[in-house]
């Protein structure tokens, strides 16, 4: 009787260790996937960052059209995570006057960390140019603190640490930044596309262009008209404010023309 009295004692302090260093493990593997938690700092965003960089590849990818205004031309990203939202990305290029590409990483829909890296002209009369990395952090979508660092090389700007931002010099309000974002995806609002014109800028150039009511077009490089393409070149005004439903092979910021539907979507 003693003995099976102290083999049960010894069972039940093994269950009972063995259930709390599996609830531990669980809330570890929970946290390490989520920041859920009110006591997230920058170390733990970094690391939760850093964790869906690495499942980038399995993540499920939407993208935009690249839009141009001005001489400013720009595309988004978006990556799903389960069928949440997880990061979006914006890459834009002004040419000679540089670059910028914002990344944006949410956790459970609320932004966690934003990232913007530019490239930008410093000088009008030589190729002389300006390279900074800016990151703000946000606590249950607060802002919790900004850092940055400049370079006149992108080799340079890597080498080098971190320096906190003054919060008052800082747009914290990137949340703000979502909702355009996703229409952007979408193609509806300022971003709804519709046929424009077949620009020829020469006999072996030509391009599809789609227009939006807010002055963004999209252009697609013809290499090889199919049927649609001839039948909007016979009649061009038929088909101006139409929807086309444009399938493409990006590029950068530059699209080559694959197929096309005429219909909405």
């Amino acid at each position: 009787m003693k003995f099976f009295f102290l083999s049960f004692f010894f069972f039940y302090l093994f269950t009972i260790s063995f259930i709390s260093c599996q609830s531990n493990t669980e809330k570890s593997t929970q946290f390490q996937d989520s920041l859920k938690a009110l006591n997230s700092s920058d170390s733990s965003i970094l690391i939760y960052v850093d964790g869906l960089e690495k499942l980038k590849a399995s993540l499920d990818l939407q993208e935009s059209p690249v839009y141009t205004k001005g001489d400013y031309s720009f595309f988004t990203t978006l990556l799903k995570k389960d069928s949440l939202p997880v990061i979006y990305t914006e890459y834009g290029d002004a040419g000679n006057y540089g670059f910028n590409e914002k990344i944006y990483y949410l956790d459970h829909g609320e932004l966690v960390f934003y990232v913007e890296k530019t490239k930008q002209a410093s000088s009008a009369t030589k190729p002389s140019y300006l390279f900074k990395e800016s990151r703000i952090y946000f606590r249950n979508n607060i802002f919790l603190k900004a850092e940055e660092r400049l370079a006149n090389t992108a080799k340079q700007l890597i080498q080098l640490p971190f320096a906190l931002v003054d919060e008052a010099l800082i747009e914290k309000n990137k949340q703000t930044d979502l909702e355009r974002l996703d229409e952007t995806i979408a193609g509806v609002g300022d971003f709804n596309l519709t046929f424009d014109r077949i620009d020829s800028q020469s006999v072996n150039k030509q391009y599809l262009v789609m227009v939006s009511a807010g002055a963004y077009q999209s252009a697609y490089l013809i290499k090889k008209a199919d049927s649609l393409l001839s039948k909007i070149r016979e009649n061009p005004f038929a088909y101006k404010g139409k929807k086309l439903k444009v399938k493409y092979l990006k590029q950068g910021t530059k699209m080559t023309y694959i197929s096309a539907e005429l219909g909405a979507f």
